[in-house]
């Protein structure tokens, strides 16, 4: 499959995907924690029924005062700040990465959660098929209103999260991974698996810094685009084996 999923096409299941996702990865490996970058309005982690869960946003879109639920841990802070002071002991076994929309960031906090992984973690990152070229650019606004003198409409933005990809392709040949791209919102499941090699492509994170949208283009089949219960059960199945 070598085409970009429209966002829109699964606006029905957009509020659901990534619960029904990460309690299907959490019900294989019976997870017991988790961790989540990227709250916002909590749609997701308050769906998710893991029994510790861990949430990280600079700034909660709700009400903290009145989460009373003493399994959830709530961090107003940046992820960077969040990283900086966790006992390097803290391991997840489930950890969803939906922070800043950038390569950069996304990166710095993959590379941060894999401090505090075992054999056995799992990761989603989300948003990493922009459905447009102006949804690829890592600046919000900009994103937008690009899109808008060009006579679009909406405010989709994926950012360059996609070149997470790119660097998970070339720099962590120990890692298998597969992006669903059915049922809702696209995002990359990420697991430690010996099963995934490839000869790198690039070889410099400065040069994957640089691609562009239609570098993308050129390299989808670098995302190992499969359906959701495919990518799941390959995921689990890998991590069963070991």
């Amino acid at each position: 499959m070598n085409k970009i999923v429209d966002q829109e096409s699964a606006a029905a299941l957009a509020m659901s995907h990534s619960p029904r996702r990460i309690k299907t990865l959490a019900e294989g490996i019976n997870a017991r924690t988790y961790l989540e970058i990227g709250v916002n309005k909590g749609r997701t982690f308050f769906d998710v029924s893991i029994p510790q869960r861990t949430a990280v946003d600079p700034k909660f879109l709700f009400d903290v005062a009145a989460v009373t639920d003493k399994n959830a841990s709530l961090n107003e802070t940046t992820s960077d700040n969040f990283f900086s002071t966790l006992p390097i002991a803290t391991k997840y076994d489930v950890i969803f990465l939906d922070g800043l929309h950038t390569f950069e960031q996304t990166y710095r906090d993959f590379c941060n959660s894999l401090v505090h992984s075992h054999e056995q973690t799992i990761f989603l990152i989300d948003d990493t098929i922009p459905n447009d070229v102006y949804s690829a650019v890592p600046h919000q606004k900009k994103a937008v209103n690009y899109r808008r003198q060009a006579g679009g409409k909406g405010g989709r933005w994926h950012g360059d999260v996609y070149k997470v990809i790119f660097a998970l392709h070339d720099f962590h040949l120990g890692m298998n991974y597969r992006t669903i791209v059915s049922s809702g919102n696209p995002q990359t499941l990420v697991w430690r698996s010996n099963n995934g090699w490839r000869k790198p492509l690039f070889n410099s994170l400065e040069t994957i810094s640089r691609l562009s949208y239609f570098d993308l283009l050129d390299h989808m089949d670098i995302l190992r685009i499969c359906e959701e219960e495919e990518a799941i059960n390959l995921c689990l199945n890998e991590l069963a084996s070991k």
